[in-house]
C-alpha cells in the first residue's frame, strides 16, 4: 500500500519587493494542486492589487518559489 500524496503542497503568500530571504514563519493558504493555487493567486491580485508568490513544497521540506503573480 502506498502512502497518500501529501496535502497542501502549494502555497500562496504575499510578495515583498525587498525580500532577500524568506522568513522562517511564513503563513499562507495551501492547496493540493498548482492550478488551484494559481487561480487563488490571480483572484488575490485582482482584488487586493498586490503581488503574491506561488510556492511548492519540496521533498526536503523547503518551499520553492514557482513564480510571482501581480
Amino acid at each position: 500500500m502506498s502512502d497518500p500524496s501529501p496535502r497542501g503542497r502549494y502555497r500562496v503568500r504575499p510578495a515583498d519587493q525587498n525580500e532577500t530571504t524568506v522568513p522562517n514563519e511564513v503563513t499562507g493558504p495551501t492547496f493540493d494542486h498548482r492550478d488551484e493555487a494559481e487561480r487563488y493567486a490571480h483572484s488575490l491580485v485582482l482584488t487586493h492589487r498586490a503581488p503574491v508568490v506561488v510556492e511548492k513544497l519540496a521533498p526536503a521540506g523547503c518551499w520553492l518559489q514557482l513564480g510571482i503573480i501581480g
